[in-house]
Parts: structure tokens; C-alpha cells; sequence
């Protein structure tokens, strides 16, 4: 056999098992929020692999710890080393440094100071990352970094809960909500009223309802899995509002949150 032969040869396994790979990437990016839990014959019929090849590769990523069998159900859930794997992930991504070109962006259209916050789905919160302080004259909004409120309460954290999956958004407001300030948005029909106004404008916006006095604009960006990542906001002294709107901030703030999911999805 000549070496032509032989190089030839050699990529037919490369080949094959670049196929396989691809089949069990492919098996587990079905696994969703949406739709946390598969069996093999729903793998099979969404795939289309064969029956064969996804025993084996379910087999070999429960003995991975990508996948977990749900006990007495047939199913499959992702395992520990999967959500390890998206752990170190996040860990590794820099959410504050990715977003720094928006929040300048956004800072050069006014004077008010501009919010980055992260979605935090464990704990179902909204939190403060990072700030850039207005240099307006007078009186001026700002939130500490680090500071956390939940997700009903003003523009940057409701966002993010119009954002969720629909029985998400169900389970959030079966519980009782806090209230802030007399203002603070804590009936589930106004809330759902609030979702569509979001869905149709691109933003949302608030009026004193985490500070008498203050008020917001919001939009949320996502990620791959179109799960809300954060939001950009402007916060302003509530006597600033006819300035705000009359510059059509909360649309530019819409455009430069799109701007950065689909960064986030490239």
C-alpha cells in the first residue's frame, strides 16, 4: 500500500467518528429549558438516528455523566457533568466585559446612569453587575453593584420575567409578591397586562416602583437557548421622564439589547 493509500484510508474512521460526534452533540442539545427531560424512541423520531446508534450514545453519555436516567421512567435528564460543564462555562465568560461596548453606547444618548443586570436562575433574581454613573446635573439614580431584587419589582428585572417560559412565569407568580414602594407592580394581571406592552415595544418601563422618585427603562438580551441572560437599563430621577421619552430611549435601549443576544447566539 502507498502512502496516497494509505492517507486515504486513515480519514474513513476520522470521518466517522467526526459523524459520531455530531450525532451525540446533536442528541444533547435537544435537552432544553422547555423540555428538560427525552427517551430514546422521542431521540429517535426527533433525530433520526438510528435506534442502535442512540442506545450507544445514550449508554456512553450516562456513563459520562452528561446524561442522567430518570429513575423508574425510562427518560433522560443532563447530568453533573453537563451542568459542570455549563458551570465553568459561565465561570469563564466575562458578562461584563462582553456587555462594556453597549453600556457606552447607551451612555453617549444621555446623561442618566446606565444598569448591566444578570439573571441569576437559581435564585430567581435580577442582580446589579455593573454601572455606568450619569453625569447629568442635579439629582441622579444609581443602584449599588452587587444589589439584588426580584424579578416582578421595576424595569430590569421585569424584563427578565416576561422572558421566561410561560409555566416559568406561572410558578414565579403563584408565590406572594413583595412590595417596595406603593407602586410596586404585585398583581399577577397586571404583571401579565405588563408582559404584552413588553412584547410590543421591545422594553419595559417603570415609575417608582423600587424608589419613590426614580424611574426606569429596561430590555432584555438572551442567549443561545433564547433563556434571558441580563438586561441594560436607564434609571433616572422621575422629573427626567418627559426627556427620556421624547429621545425614544427605551427603543434605542431595545435595539442594543437585540444587538447583543444575537452577539451572544453568532
Amino acid at each position: 500500500m502507498d502512502v496516497k493509500q494509505q492517507s486515504k484510508s486513515a480519514q474513513i474512521p476520522a470521518q466517522a467518528g467526526v459523524g459520531l460526534l455530531h450525532k451525540a452533540f446533536e442528541i444533547l442539545d435537544l435537552f432544553q429549558v422547555d423540555h428538560t427531560d427525552w427517551s430514546q424512541s422521542e431521540i429517535i423520531e426527533k433525530t433520526g438516528v438510528s435506534r442502535s446508534t442512540v442506545s450507544r450514545l445514550v449508554r456512553y453519555l450516562v456513563e459520562t455523566g452528561y446524561l442522567a436516567e430518570v429513575p423508574k421512567t425510562g427518560r433522560y435528564s443532563l447530568g453533573m457533568a453537563a451542568i459542570n460543564l455549563g458551570q465553568r462555562a459561565e465561570a469563564a465568560f466575562d458578562l461584563k466585559s462582553f456587555c462594556q461596548p453597549a453600556l457606552e453606547e447607551l451612555a453617549k444618548l444621555t446623561d442618566e446612569t446606565i444598569i448591566l443586570t444578570a439573571f441569576d436562575r437559581f435564585a430567581q433574581l435580577a442582580v446589579c453587575i455593573d454601572q455606568v454613573e450619569g453625569t447629568r446635573g442635579g439629582l441622579r439614580v444609581f443602584e449599588k453593584v452587587g444589589a439584588s431584587f426580584p424579578l416582578h419589582a421595576g424595569a430590569a428585572p421585569r424584563v427578565l420575567l416576561a422572558a421566561l417560559p410561560a409555566h416559568e412565569q406561572d410558578i414565579y407568580l403563584a408565590d406572594e409578591l413583595t412590595a417596595f414602594t406603593p407602586h410596586t407592580f404585585i398583581c399577577p394581571e397586571k404583571i401579565r397586562e405588563d408582559f404584552a406592552r413588553i412584547e410590543r415595544d421591545g422594553y419595559c418601563s417603570s415609575v417608582e416602583e423600587t424608589y419613590l422618585g426614580a424611574a426606569g427603562m429596561a430590555a432584555c438580551f438572551t442567549g443561545p437557548d433564547n433563556y434571558p441572560v441580563g438586561s441594560i437599563a436607564i434609571a433616572f430621577p422621575l422629573h427626567n421622564m418627559d426627556d427620556i421619552k421624547k429621545n425614544n430611549i427605551g427603543i434605542e435601549i431595545a435595539k442594543i439589547a437585540d444587538g447583543l443576544s444575537k452577539k451572544l447566539k453568532a
